[in-house]
């Protein structure tokens, strides 16, 4: 009896020191999770201009035949490579902005209200950009069945986000409410 007792003791001892500690649970929201797949099916559409525009460079041999959609969003991702360094420039200059829907969004300064050649130029290169948003978002709700159910408006706001975060300190960003900031 005292055998059973002192392993009975011995035992609670031992519970009593060990702390039992539960696993860290994060609750992923619906929201969360749409956005994972929305940037998910967007890195997907970027990795995917890598590999054609280098299998295409290296001549495998394949057909290169690409579908119009598929070369629409190839040709989008090329063109916002191709002027992204313009657009920081003018973000920088605070000549364009990040509006609330996704988009560049042009604040006429001095510089371009009285130089029409740089106004053509950010004309010109921000209907590009935006031209080139809408195929990928579009291109987004087309390949993900998720965002499709979500709907044009839910994907847009993930992509505002994205081009919020993406924007270095001191663009221009406009808030819910239409008023403008700049980023920190």
């Amino acid at each position: 009896m005292k055998k059973m007792y002192f392993i009975f003791l011995f035992s609670t001892l031992v519970l009593l020191q060990c702390s039992i500690q539960a696993p860290e649970i994060t609750v992923t929201g619906e929201k969360t999770a749409l956005e994972n797949q929305v940037l998910g099916a967007f890195q997907n559409i970027e990795n995917n201009t890598w590999v054609t525009a280098s299998t295409r460079a290296l001549g495998s041999g394949q057909s290169g035949v690409l579908s119009a959609d598929k070369q629409k969003v190839l040709d989008a991702v090329q063109d916002r490579k191709f002027n992204k360094d313009d657009i920081d420039e003018f973000k920088r200059d605070k000549v364009v902005g990040e509006n609330n829907k996704g988009f560049l969004e042009i604040l006429p300064t001095d510089r371009y209200e009285h130089n029409l050649e740089y106004q053509s130029i950010v004309q010109q290169i921000v209907k590009e950009e935006n031209r080139d948003r809408k195929i990928i978002y579009d291109r987004v709700l087309a390949v993900n069945q998720s965002a499709a159910e979500a709907g044009q408006n839910k994907v847009y706001e993930i992509f505002t986000k994205l081009n919020y975060d993406n924007s270095e300190p001191g663009t221009m960003i406009q808030q819910a409410d239409g008023t403008w900031v700049e980023k920190k």
